[in-house]
């Protein structure tokens, strides 16, 4: 979760596929080979853990591949290989009543409606001429009530220096195998689809989990997979769709290779995706720092960031305007203050007029939190109240109801402004955080001053994007403690709307009609994407 109280859509931890590629416990085997002058590295199986609404959850990830640049027709097949047995996964034979846009009439078959159509998700966006074949299996996997492994996708090979005409293919820099068999225009592992589930001859191009176990099994996690595709996941289950079309990017390339204890490469070869991270604060990319330089800089939260041309010019229509909170007066206070908008309710205006801000009392309980209607009449103002104890959108639609013009949330714990989630339904006032000193601060102030007037601006700034830093260059995900299969291969959690590759699967998303900068990151690393007036055209003309 991403706040104790802060979200009436639960989210969910993700981590990203592959982190290491050298031979250890979790991998279970790394190779390198000489092919007509092509290196490959294979890798298997990696397990991760990672949180689940706030319990521990171990997770299998390996990796995927897909497309992006501009193109006139995608004649992509990505094939779903099923390796289940008979009578588990995604051969499960107990019956179900279709749901949605699913009609499968079987659990097993339902399993497998979400995967391929998750796959022809990305097969309308992805370009290549090359089939792309995904082993895949829907089978028990470990799982208790504080945790469980709930799947994963990569690639089974990686690939460099293979021979291709692309001008943009990178000499000794690793390629996931969907990609390299893209941008070399052929099968470079070609062969019939593997019989078994990672198992020689190693033809298929991904590997793909999913645990079976979670349906109806009261011993394992609360809360069951949601298998329609055409509608959101009901309340209290897992949108299998958002869970598998997240995991296909990272495989598809959206993944980081670096050995997070050592700083090592694999086999001393950088990958394609961190050819585009770029620390602000060192002033290089990953590929052109040394080992020690990676150890660091893989913990420089805020300086840590994409460098991708594609992702940097289409920032600016998936993310907001950074808001911002100018006090101007008192003079103590005097200044700007880091604010986060809310995820309901409106924008703030760029142009917003000064307004006092007033201290509420409910006169109940912890008398500024704002849990009840408030005594006092706000004629305007902004409305200050206190981080706890009711969601934040009963905290608004109180201050709403009272007549405030805006409501500042205060922090209760050290740190930056928090996330702040809930049904925005019947708000109609913008509401932000503000961090525990800056917010007590103006607390102390209104409640010493007497009645002095605290005068303020609540806009944005048109020349900042949320979650992007001030180049409009969108952050990485690089917490100051590693977190081993999420750090740098997500985007922050602080780009607001949401986006499909943070590292938490947020509940408000819908991947079946928008992977909004996924594509344009896969483009970074040498995909070639169908632009969306080019997918609505193909489909008027099927």
């Amino acid at each position: 979760m991403r706040g104790s109280q802060s979200t009436a859509a639960s989210t969910l931890k993700l981590c990203a596929v592959w982190s290491r590629c050298r031979t250890e416990p979790f991998v279970l085997s790394l190779s390198k080979h000489q092919r007509a002058g092509t290196h490959y590295c294979r890798l298997d199986v990696l397990l991760r853990r990672v949180l689940f609404g706030g319990a521990q959850l171990a997770v299998l990830f390996l990796a995927l591949l897909l497309t992006l640049i501009p193109r006139v027709q995608a004649d992509t097949t990505i094939t779903i290989n099923n390796v289940d047995p008979v009578p588990v996964g995604f051969n499960d034979q107990t019956a179900v009543a279709p749901i949605g846009g699913n009609a499968g009439v079987t659990l097993g078959e339902q399993r497998l409606q979400v995967f391929v159509f998750a796959a022809d998700v990305w097969a309308s966006i992805l370009d290549s001429s090359v089939e792309i074949v995904v082993q895949a299996t829907f089978s028990p996997l470990p799982c208790d009530m504080t945790s469980a492994v709930l799947g994963a996708a990569g690639p089974i090979r990686l690939f460099a220096n293979f021979p291709s005409d692309v001008e943009h293919r990178q000499a000794d820099v690793w390629y996931p195998a969907a990609l390299s068999n893209a941008l070399a225009v052929q099968d470079l592992s070609p062969g019939p689809a593997d019989a078994e589930l990672l198992h020689e001859p190693y033809n298929d191009d991904i590997a793909a989990f999913s645990n079976g176990d979670i349906d109806g099994n009261p011993n394992c996690l609360p809360g069951d997979w949601y298998y329609d595709f055409n509608t959101p996941a009901a309340k209290g289950t897992i949108s299998l769709l958002n869970v598998v079309m997240h995991e296909l990017a990272h495989g598809v390339g959206l993944v980081n290779f670096i050995d997070p204890d050592t700083g090592t490469p694999p086999l001393d070869l950088p990958d394609v995706h961190s050819t585009a991270v770029y620390d602000t604060s060192l002033s290089k990319h990953w590929h052109e720092m040394r080992n020690d330089e990676r150890l660091i800089s893989q913990l420089n939260q805020g300086s840590l960031v994409w460098d991708g041309e594609a992702v940097t010019e289409a920032a600016a229509d998936f993310l907001a305007f950074r808001a911002e909170l100018e006090i101007l007066s008192p003079t103590g206070l005097k200044g700007q203050y880091d604010v986060r908008l809310a995820n309901f309710g409106p924008v703030l205006a760029l142009n917003a007029e000064s307004e006092p801000i007033e201290l509420e009392n409910d006169l109940i309980g912890e008398p500024t939190d704002a849990c009840e209607p408030l005594k006092n009449r706000l004629r305007g103002d902004i409305a200050l109240v206190s981080r706890g104890h009711c969601p934040f959108t009963l905290k608004v639609a109180h201050a709403q109801a009272a007549g405030a013009s805006a409501v500042l949330v205060v922090n209760d714990v050290p740190g930056d402004p928090i996330v702040m989630d809930g049904d925005g339904a019947g708000i109609s006032i913008p509401a932000v955080s503000v961090g525990q000193e800056a917010g007590t601060a103006l607390m102390d102030e209104l409640t010493n001053s007497r009645g002095s007037a605290v005068k303020a601006v609540l806009r944005v700034n048109p020349d900042q994007l949320v979650g992007a830093d001030e180049h409009g260059r969108v952050l990485l995900y690089a917490p100051p403690t590693l977190e081993l299969g999420s750090s740098i291969s997500h985007w922050d959690p602080s780009a607001t709307p949401n986006l499909l590759m943070e590292p938490f699967l947020n509940s408000d998303l819908d991947a079946a009609s928008e992977v909004d900068l996924t594509r344009f990151q896969l483009q970074d690393i040498g995909w070639t994407v169908l632009d969306e007036s080019q997918e609505a055209d193909e489909e008027r003309q099927e």
